[in-house]
């Protein structure tokens, strides 16, 4: 296992947002595992306290590329999770299983070198960071969750129609074109239709999950990431996960966010033993569109 700096790319160079942001230039990384080779960013203070960043379904590595130039205390490497931005795709004929997201953040924190770290975990990259601190209470440090806790349930007797489903999406796949772009701004405004981001914040990460091809570009993401998954723990089994984490948690919603309207949140919060919960104003990505409360915060908990 080995890590690879690759300097800045010209397209990173325009992180920090609007004018008056503390600017940080954020490093290109690539990381090896046993398993796959994952893009990332590394952000902040390489002896600070390290921090592993996950991002959310469809998203990448630079969804914190707001956030962290006000975090400069902290080493954050933000991933590219498995089939997302420059991270390599699942072998072929594989699914995207939920579970497998967590023998890669092992295997990328190894890589690192990192026994004991934070998770900082946006939406999906929440539920994953859920898990891992459950499944490894003694590996982590500090569970920061960004409208995100624990990873989607459904009824046991959902099973049968869950497997179906995911083997009909998975055939479906088969010699599918993907969507081709004229221009990066028309990628943008497809992006913004299914989202309730900040078209800025809509920009950064599709600057960084495009791919030129003929015609225009296309999505660097793997498209077998649209494919349900063929099998969800039950909430009784997710709060059973829940219970087993030990670092200090924060949990940030935004009040116009998805878990503000998810009826088990109170549920899974109670599980955790030591927990902070802060509602802030703002939608599902409240850290892109609004960094600095999200930072403010972040550093008092840490703190």
């Amino acid at each position: 296992m080995h890590i690879e700096r690759e300097g800045n790319h010209e397209s990173d160079k325009q992180t920090g947002g609007p004018k008056g942001e503390p600017m940080m230039q954020p490093e290109e990384m690539s990381i090896r595992t046993p398993f796959l080779r994952f893009g990332a960013k590394g952000w902040g203070n390489s002896h600070g306290l390290p921090v592993l960043g996950l991002h959310g379904w469809l998203d990448n590595a630079a969804t914190f590329d707001r956030l962290a130039p006000h975090l400069p205390e902290l080493h954050l490497v933000s991933l590219d999770m498995a089939g997302h931005g420059r991270s390599e795709h699942r072998p072929a004929g594989m699914k995207y299983h939920y579970v497998d997201y967590i023998d890669d953040v092992i295997a990328v924190a190894d890589a690192l070198g990192w026994h004991r770290f934070a998770l900082l975990g946006h939406s999906l990259g929440g539920g994953i960071a859920s898990v891992v601190a459950g499944c490894f209470p003694e590996r982590v440090s500090h569970l920061l969750l960004l409208d995100g806790i624990g990873p989607m349930s459904r009824e046991a007797d959902t099973v049968a129609q869950s497997l179906s489903r995911s083997v009909k999406q998975m055939k479906q796949q088969i010699g599918k074109k993907r969507p081709v772009y004229a221009d990066f701004d028309s990628a943008v405004a497809a992006r913004i239709k299914v989202g309730d981001m900040k078209p800025e914040s809509v920009q950064i990460l599709v600057a960084r999950n495009l791919v030129e091809t003929d015609g225009g570009v296309t999505w660097r993401s793997d498209p077998r990431l649209k494919i349900g998954s063929p099998v969800y723990m039950t909430e009784e089994q997710v709060q059973g996960v829940l219970r087993e984490i030990k670092a200090p948690t924060l949990l940030m919603t935004g009040d116009g966010g998805l878990l503000k309207r998810m009826d088990r949140l109170q549920a899974r919060g109670a599980c955790i033993g030591n927990i902070r919960q802060q509602l802030l104003h703002g939608g599902h990505h409240l850290h892109l569109d609004d960094p600095e409360p999200v930072a403010a915060i972040i550093q008092e908990f840490l703190a």
